[in-house]
């Protein structure tokens, strides 16, 4: 009797004892990649341009081991055209206008492929077959600028670009003729392209337009310099530039050339020369106009 009531507890006791213990049923792991991310699709003059975030995911969550190792199938037009790649975007150059052109994407790693992208789709019209006019282009210091003939279209900027051209740096609004572009290194080459721009509808790229900034604009000279003549030798004084960028004075006489700190307000001669001038000298190595002292006796 007592070993039948025993068995009946059995049941009753491992629920109580596995209770709090029971938790969700995880999901079972996959292996196949996430579904790519379609992020924009254009038209580039003749091309249509599509592009996609990077795939770095597995479907569930996970990350992968090697997402460098994710590849791409597109599907153009719902399957009559599949093209294999490795980047993260996909163009072709359009052979008929006035049509709709639909893209689908799908990941490939390790052998697996992806659900679909939903397709983006785009009627493709007659290009923009005008380029930006630049009527100036200028290099200063830590800048360029720009002067565009008006159009209604708006301007992408592209400085420093590569393929496939998605991101501009600035876009200007229709009928803007001027754009500055601020703080660049002096010495470094900029790349510079232009097109014209209606919503996702692009035109041809204008040629590329290199520019190196740098200062050219020379500092003002030292002020008020004097010769002081004494028996003794004579001392050349002076009050400083008020350039901020002076890094050295540069004394000039028939005697010979000294090179003077940015701080230095004075030189004594060891024999006084008979012409003697002063210029200050910038950090880009551009020279102020020589300055002749007023001689004064002592």
């Amino acid at each position: 009797m007592k070993k039948v009531l025993f068995l009946s507890l059995l049941p009753l006791l491992f629920s109580f004892t596995m209770c709090g213990n029971r938790g969700a049923p995880l999901p079972p792991y996959t292996k196949i990649p996430a579904t790519p991310s379609i992020t924009t699709i254009q038209q580039h003059y003749k091309k249509v341009v599509i592009a996609w975030n990077p795939v770095t995911t597995y479907r569930d969550g996970r990350k992968l081991p090697l997402p460098s190792k994710v590849s791409y199938v597109v599907i153009v037009n719902f399957g009559k055209k599949k093209v294999k790649t490795e980047k993260t975007y996909y163009s072709e150059a359009i052979k008929r206008f006035n049509t709709k052109m639909c893209y689908s994407v799908v990941s490939v790693y390790e052998g697996r492929k992806s659900e679909p992208a939903n397709p983006v789709c785009i009627l493709v019209k007659k290009p923009i077959a005008e380029v930006p006019v630049v009527e100036n282009a200028t290099a200063g210091d830590g800048f360029v600028s720009f002067t565009f003939s008006p159009s209604r279209y708006s301007i992408e900027i592209f400085r420093n670009a590569q393929p496939p051209y998605l991101k501009p740096l600035k876009v200007l609004p229709p009928q803007t003729t001027s754009f500055t572009d601020k703080g660049l290194k002096n010495g470094k080459t900029y790349l510079y392209k232009f097109r014209y721009a209606e919503g996702v509808y692009k035109g041809k790229l204008s040629r590329t337009y290199k520019l190196t900034p740098a200062d050219k604009i020379p500092p003002l000279p030292p002020k008020n310099p004097l010769l002081i003549l004494s028996p003794k030798g004579c001392t050349l004084v002076w009050e400083p530039s008020p350039s901020k960028d002076v890094v050295s004075y540069k004394i000039v006489a028939d005697t010979g050339n000294f090179t003077l700190s940015k701080d230095a307000i004075y030189f004594q001669f060891k024999s006084c020369p008979k012409k003697v001038g002063i210029e200050a000298v910038d950090k880009a190595g551009n020279v102020s106009k020589l300055v002749v002292p007023r001689e004064v006796l002592k």
